[in-house]
C-alpha cells in the first residue's frame, strides 16, 4: 500500500498540524519520521503531540541524517510506493491520487509534480519545470520533493549514499540515474500553500558558503 513520508525537527512538530491535516485528507497513511535533535539547534524532541496521534499519523522518531531522513527510513517499510512530503507546506486535495494515477500510465519511473532539467556543460542554466505550467509528463534530471515525489522501493540499492547534506532531491536524483531509473514530472490541478514554517530554521542561509550555493556543488559531483 502506498503511504505518505516526511519528516519534521523538535523546533517544528508542535506546529505541523495544518500540514498532517492535508496529508491525512489525501487517504493514505501518513508516516512522519520525527527527528529526535538537530546539530543547528538545542532542542531536544520531548514527546509526541497528541495531534499526531489523533490524526492516526505513523510517528517514529529517528536520528537525523538530514533532509534525505524523509526516504531512509520509508525504504525499510514494506510499503510502495512512497510519496515524499515536506512538513511546511498544505497540500490540496487530489495531490496523492494525481501521483497515483501517473503511476499506473507510467509504470517503473520516478515522478513528481516540480523537477528540473539542465545541461551538464552549465549548471547555470538549469531549468525548472512545475507542475502547474506542463500539460503532458516530461522527463527531468531531478524532482523536487517538496511538491510532491513518487518513488518504489526497489528503486534504491543498499549502498552507501552519497553525502548532499543540504539537498535530499539531488542525493535521490544521483542514485536513480546510476540505476537507470528514469524520472517526470507530471502534470496535477490541485494547491499547494506554505505555512509559516517556511521561515523557521530555514537552510538557505547555510547553502551559501564563499558566494557559491552548496546545492550547485553537489550537482557538480553526483551528477
Amino acid at each position: 500500500m502506498a503511504i505518505i513520508s516526511l519528516t519534521t525537527i523538535p523546533d517544528r512538530i508542535a506546529r505541523i498540524k495544518p500540514t498532517i491535516e492535508s496529508l491525512v485528507a489525501q487517504g493514505l497513511p501518513v508516516h512522519l519520521w520525527a527527528v529526535e535533535k538537530i546539530a543547528r539547534s538545542p532542542t531536544v524532541l520531548r514527546e509526541i503531540p497528541a495531534f499526531l496521534t489523533t490524526l492516526g499519523v505513523r510517528v517514529t522518531v529517528v536520528p537525523d541524517r538530514g533532509p534525505i531522513t524523509k526516504l531512509l527510513p520509508a525504504l525499510a517499510t514494506e510499503h510502495d510506493p512512497i510519496i515524499l512530503a515536506d512538513d511546511d507546506l498544505i497540500y490540496g486535495a487530489g495531490w496523492a491520487a494525481g501521483l497515483l494515477n501517473w503511476a499506473a500510465q507510467i509504470p517503473g519511473a520516478a515522478l513528481g509534480y516540480c523537477g528540473r532539467q539542465f545541461d551538464v556543460r552549465d549548471y547555470g542554466k538549469c531549468q525548472r519545470r512545475r507542475w502547474h505550467q506542463i500539460s503532458a509528463p516530461c522527463s527531468a534530471d531531478v524532482l523536487m520533493a517538496w511538491a510532491g515525489a513518487l518513488y518504489y522501493r526497489d528503486f534504491f540499492a543498499a549502498d552507501t549514499w552519497d553525502a548532499c547534506p543540504t539537498n535530499d532531491d539531488i542525493m535521490i536524483a544521483a542514485h536513480l540515474k546510476r540505476r537507470n531509473v528514469p524520472m517526470y514530472v507530471v502534470p496535477g490541478s490541485f494547491a499547494i500553500k506554505k505555512t509559516k514554517l517556511c521561515i523557521v530554521h530555514s537552510l538557505a542561509s547555510q547553502n551559501q558558503r564563499n558566494g557559491h550555493q552548496l546545492n550547485n556543488e553537489c550537482m557538480h559531483r553526483l551528477l
